[in-house]
């Protein structure tokens, strides 16, 4: 059994990429689960059935363990049930956050966990987002551009200003906790409504001129761009 968690996931999902082509590989057949919708009975199911080609099999668990959360009766009985998995049977659990050490303990010391974090230099490109700071942002993002992949930089962008939009409209996001809306309305502050809404219209631009293959330059250098026109 392996983790792959943490808030990086562009590189956490490039590491389940790599081990669902591997398995496909060796003519693994591969079972992919929805962790937040799944139950007792589904989970037995997937985990201890034969492969009906008789080879082995890797089961994908996706949300699987944030969905559980507090629930501490409900996450023994389920890791239990990976636990006792057929031999035959590899088990990936993939989370898009980063899991507590209670839920890491109960899976045992036979489970593999790797932990994707973000760099901290991008959640300072992030909050430092404001007309006034081009240049120290564009310094930031160069070593962020360093760390990781435009491509997770270009994508918690997107999210950021999404969220100063909803703010900006006093409407507080879903997920953010108290500490962090309140920080993020004064961010918000810095724009108007509709600096914002053309910020986001940029940024779609971006994404679709990257997805058809139309863009002059590479996402790093539109990325440098957008904070430049800032």
């Amino acid at each position: 059994m392996t983790l792959l968690h943490g808030n990086n996931i562009v590189a956490s999902r490039a590491k389940l990429i790599e081990r669902v082509d591997e398995a496909r590989g060796h003519g693994k057949e591969i079972r992919q689960l929805d962790g937040k919708t799944l139950n007792p009975q589904g989970l037995t199911q997937a985990v201890e059935s034969s492969s009906l080609f008789g080879g082995n099999i890797l089961v994908i668990i996706e949300g699987l363990l944030i969905k559980l959360g507090k629930k501490e009766n409900l996450a023994v009985q389920l890791i239990d049930i990976l636990k006792r998995s057929e031999s035959t049977i590899d088990i990936i659990l993939w989370e898009e956050k980063e899991i507590g050490k209670t839920l890491i303990t109960l899976l045992g010391s036979k489970c593999s966990v790797e932990l994707f974090k973000t760099p901290v230099v991008i959640f300072q490109l992030l909050d430092g987002i404001s007309p006034a700071k081009t240049d120290m942002l564009v310094k930031l993002l160069r070593q962020a551009l360093e760390l990781d992949a435009a491509e997770l930089i270009f994508a918690l962008l997107v999210r950021r200003i999404r969220q100063l939009i909803q703010l900006r409209d006093n409407v507080t996001p879903e997920g953010l906790q108290g500490w962090q809306a309140g920080r993020l309305t004064s961010q918000a502050k810095s724009f108007t409504m509709d600096r914002l809404l053309i910020m986001e219209k940029r940024l779609l631009e971006i994404d679709v001129s990257m997805k058809t293959g139309t863009s002059p330059f590479p996402l790093a250098q539109q990325l440098e761009l957008f904070i430049i026109d800032l």
